[in-house]
Order: structure tokens, then sequence, then C-alpha cells
């Protein structure tokens, strides 16, 4: 229990339904206070909670509150239904917001579409593609609020065959970004776009039977429904027929092919055997005659036809570079390997001095039939 000076009213008590005070004066007649939200925060010195909760009570919104109500979209005549003030009330304080919103919206529109100085704006895909459509830009409504208190939304109203549409995108002002919200307005500033508008059909998968076109149906509303060009219609000029002449050629041609399908044809081999084609003249060694010493080494190209013998000099292998075994071996792989050019005896030279080591010979590349058909030619 409080009490309070002489001459005011002072605290009792809690009456028993829980929901009043009960006050008294000196006189000792006692009132009844309702235990309200107001007099929660006025006991609490909660002063702006306690405007609030007076403002609601006497059908009066603060000018703050009214703003925070026009900026998130909400119009005039839905702010006074809901709070139960006279609509008058609201648009005395709702200019400056709606110059905001406008702003907002000029500067969405206004914002170019990709990162290229060239770039259209967001204003102009709108106006080109919803014109393509047929819609009348003039009657194009551009709005901006934020609903939640933080982020601006962006959005344009237009009517497209007797049906109200929207189109919505997320706007941040500093870095002068947009995102659309919905297939519509991705449609509208999409850079690459589809001739129809969103919603776009999924592809089909691909069907693994034979069109009919007897079961099926005809094809001829598809080709009614397309708009062909008069260019395209223009009759084109009668090609000759083949005459039986050409026509006997083709059908020959076609026979040929059909019979050497599948035949290893024969490679034909001109008359110089040694030459290998690409690679210039194989490398062939005659065997060693057996009047010749051990560390002989025989020519090592025959010589062109039409001209002299020229002196060649022998070099003896030395001693110990390679055993006679192996430079038999040596001969003996390289005749088996490719056919050997007949190259003629080198008469000895006057001065002998060490010999080079003698190399194996080139391996034979195979043949094109050999590669083609994997086996030697027949």
């Amino acid at each position: 229990m409080a009490e309070q000076d002489a001459g005011e009213l002072r605290l009792v008590g809690l009456h028993d339904d829980g929901e009043h005070l009960v006050l008294s004066r000196p006189g000792g007649e006692t009132f009844r206070l309702a235990i309200t939200d107001g007099l929660r925060a006025a006991v609490r010195r909660d002063r702006s909670r306690l405007e609030h909760l007076k403002t609601q009570e006497q059908g009066f919104l603060a000018p703050r509150e009214i703003q925070a109500r026009v900026r998130s979209g909400l119009t005039a005549e839905e702010i006074a239904a809901e709070s139960g003030i006279t609509v008058a009330q609201v648009r005395r304080y709702e200019g400056p917001v709606l110059a905001e919103r406008q702003f907002i919206a000029q500067q969405a529109a206004a914002t170019r579409v990709g990162r290229d100085n060239s770039s259209p704006s967001l204003g102009d895909l709108v106006t080109d593609r919803l014109a393509a459509r047929g819609v009348e830009t003039s009657e194009l409504e551009w709005d901006a609020s934020r609903p939640d208190g933080h982020g601006w939304i962006v959005s344009v109203a237009f009517s497209v065959g007797g049906q109200d549409r929207l189109a919505r995108w997320t706007f941040d002002p500093p870095a002068r970004s947009l995102h659309a919200l919905e297939d519509e307005a991705r449609w509208l500033s999409e850079t690459e776009i589809a001739d129809e508008p969103i919603p776009r059909r999924h592809l089909a998968s691909v069907r693994s039977s034979v069109y009919d076109l007897e079961s099926d149906g005809s094809v001829r509303p598809v080709l009614d429904a397309v708009d062909l060009d008069p260019r395209l219609l223009r009759p084109s000029e009668p090609q000759a027929p083949e005459t039986p002449s050409e026509l006997d050629q083709t059908a020959a041609i076609l026979d040929d092919l059909q019979g050497r399908r599948g035949v290893r044809q024969q490679l034909e081999l001109g008359e110089d055997e040694a030459l290998f084609e690409g690679f210039g003249p194989a490398t062939a060694f005659a065997d060693h005659d057996d009047d010749l010493p051990v560390g002989d080494v025989p020519g090592a190209h025959p010589a062109e036809p039409g001209t002299g013998l020229l002196e060649a000099r022998v070099y003896a292998l030395p001693p110990l570079s390679m055993p006679v075994d192996d430079a038999e071996s040596t001969a003996d792989e390289a005749a088996e390997t490719e056919t050997p050019a007949e190259a003629p005896e080198a008469e000895p030279a006057a001065e002998k001095t060490p010999a080079r080591p003698t190399r194996r010979g080139r391996s034979k590349v195979p043949s094109w039939d050999e590669i083609v058909f994997g086996g030697k030619q027949d």
C-alpha cells in the first residue's frame, strides 16, 4: 500500500477481480482504477510506449508511424482503415515519403542491366519488351516500397490482355544492383531471352519411335501457324531431270564401290623398291663375303646408275669394340628385317684407320595395307 500527500488519492490495494486498483482519498471515498498497458508503462516510466498507447486510445497515429506505414507500401485508405484515423490525417504526412518512393523507382529504372557502359537500362528494357507484346507503355506505373523496413522493392504494373500484371525487383541504391523476384520480372530484365514470355516450357525427351504421318496426324496445322516470309513463297526454278546416262554412271560407281568393300587392294610398288615413301631411301647392308675380313664394312648406299664408282674408305673395327659374333648377328638381323640392296664391293683403301661401330639396320616401316588390315601384304 502506498500513501500519497494529503488531498491526493492513495492506493488502497488490488481489487478482488485482479484487474483494478483500489484508490481512496482523505474523505474516505474509494475509487477503482483499471490496470492497463498505459498504467504499466507509466509505472515503468516507458514514455515511448506510453505515447504509442495514448495515440491508439485516442484514435491517432504519430507522424513517424504514419510515414513508416506509407513507406511500406500501404495507401492512405488502408492505413486509415487499420488505425481508425481519417484519410486526411494520413495524407498530411505521406507527401515526403511518396516523393522518396518515386525517387527510388526512378533510380532503379535508370540502372543499367549489365557491366558495360553501353548496356541498356532497366526502364528501356521493360519499355521495349512490353511494347513488343502490345502493351501501352504510357500506362506503366513504377513504384518502390520497403515492406520489411530494410531493403527496397521496385515494381512496375501493366496490363496484358485485360489482366493486371506486376513485375518486382529488389534494389540496392548504393550498389545500383537489381535482382528479379519472379519470372515476369526476369523475362523483362534478362539480356538474353527467348521469343516467348516466361514461364517457358521445359524440353521433352526425344521420341524413340518414328513419326508416322498417317497415325500421328498431319503437319498442316503447324505449317498454317507459321508466319512465312513472302520472299520464301517465290516459286523455285525447276531443276532439269537427270539423263539416263548420268543415272547409269552413278549406278556403275555405286556397284563398283559395293564390290570393292571389304577387299584388300594390292599395293603397286615402283621400280625402285629400296625407296620408302616419305622418309627417303632405306639403308641396307650386303651380306659379308667369306673372303673379307671380319672388320670390313660394305658400302651403305647403292651407287646411282650412270655414275662412276667412287673410291670409299673402309675402316677396320678396333680389336675390343665389338666381338665377331655380335657383328655377324647384326648383319643377320638386318638381312631378316628388310630386303638387302645390291651394293658394289668397295675397293680397299690405301690407309686404314680405326672404323666406327656398325649400326643396326633400320626396320622396315609397314605398308598402308598392313596398318589398315593388320597383316603383311599378300
